[in-house]
């Protein structure tokens, strides 16, 4: 079963709109659709930004010791001299 839908009413800067229209009719889609995509991805941003902060949150908690860094180090050297860059 679809998602209920729910209608909203904005209003935005004519230029912004102006340019949504341009756009839009170059792309030969709809108003919804670009508002709907656009949308989408404020809200892939909106995750992300969430994800990063529960990152470093986390990293601050609990960074790294010298001595896990030293093992990296280790491990990771013969990896990249055989890497051709």
């Amino acid at each position: 079963m679809p998602a209920r839908a729910v209608k909203v009413e904005i209003t935005i800067p004519e230029s912004e709109f102006r340019q949504v229209e341009a756009i839009r009719k170059q792309l030969k889609t709809t108003r919804r659709a670009v508002i709907l995509r656009a949308l989408e991805h404020w809200l892939a941003a909106q995750r992300d930004a969430q994800l990063d902060r529960q990152y470093q949150a986390a990293y601050r908690r609990r960074s790294e010791t010298q001595a896990e860094i030293e093992v990296q180090r280790v491990l990771a050297t013969p990896v990249l001299i055989s890497e051709e860059w």
